[in-house]
């Protein structure tokens, strides 16, 4: 049963395999970004999916363009963070893809498929530091808040923007397609926090490669042809809560942490509904 389930999610991925991945997904970012396209757009997407236009802050003239729609803010209070400063907050919007231990130094992506830390973040120096750590995966759909907050007070010390493929992130695909967090375009962001290291990936795919940081510049969304990988000293502060990023159309977030760092919360499991602030750790 399970191998027949396999085998579908093979058949039904290996299209994307031949797609001009980049192609489709400079189009989609240029029908975004029109104002022509933005009523209609905006208005069927709001048909197809059930966003929570109730919890965003809208301009008084309305979004002029889907982009600034998708990356619409939440209006103040409508989230929380627990009342412990040392606990782990979820870092966005998603439902948990998998939450678990770091095992010699892998991650499991799905039933079967591992993957390395040190391929994840593109910086092999790094990944030493989540030796046996753990690792939470969190899916953003189409029709979730697509901004990314940090999941613990912590100073930048380094950053990189890897190249990769735009394969989309959906359960089919990531049972298909193997390092698939790995090999997908994805920006890597490295922090001394008061638990010991913390890592935050923000994962691109198909429709959904402008990733933009709170410390960078807004033409500083993609990767070059190489990784790119950066240096802060002196670092960069940043309280728990505050904006890390954000995805201009969404994709998936990963954190990681230290080993000394505290244990996942036990309610947590894969497939779980989580929102913004949510409590991570125990």
């Amino acid at each position: 049963m399970a191998e027949r389930g396999a085998t579908a999610a093979r058949l039904k991925t290996w299209p994307q395999y031949l797609l001009p991945q980049h192609g489709l997904t400079r189009v989609a970012n240029a029908a975004s970004n029109s104002r022509w396209l933005a009523r209609p757009l905006i208005s069927t997407f709001s048909r197809l999916y059930p966003v929570r236009l109730d919890e965003c802050q809208a301009p008084a003239g309305g979004f002029d363009r889907f982009d600034a729609f998708f990356t619409r803010h939440l209006k103040p209070g409508v989230r929380s963070f627990p009342g412990d400063p040392d606990a782990f907050a979820s870092p966005c919007d998603g439902t948990i893809s998998r939450i678990g231990t770091i095992e010699r130094g892998t991650i499991i992506q799905a039933k079967g498929r591992r993957f390395s830390v040190e391929a994840l973040l593109g910086v092999p120096e790094w990944a030493d530091a989540f030796g046996s750590g753990r690792f939470a995966t969190i899916y953003l759909a189409p029709h979730d808040y697509h901004r990314v907050h940090m999941p613990i007070a912590g100073s930048l010390v380094g950053d990189a923007r890897i190249p990769g493929r735009l394969f989309s992130v959906s359960q089919t695909t990531s049972q298909a397609v193997d390092r698939l967090y790995a090999r997908n375009e994805r920006m890597t962001a490295l922090f001394e926090t008061r638990q010991g290291p913390v890592a935050v990936i923000m994962v691109a795919a198909m429709l959904v490669a402008g990733i933009e940081t709170a410390w960078g510049h807004a033409d500083d969304r993609r990767p070059g042809r190489s990784i790119r990988k950066r240096a802060f000293d002196p670092p960069v502060d940043l309280a728990r809560g505050e904006q890390l990023g954000c995805f201009h159309w969404g994709s998936t977030v990963i954190v990681l942490t230290g080993r000394d760092a505290p244990p996942w919360s036990e309610d947590l499991a894969p497939g779980q509904r989580i929102r913004l602030g949510a409590k991570l750790s125990r």
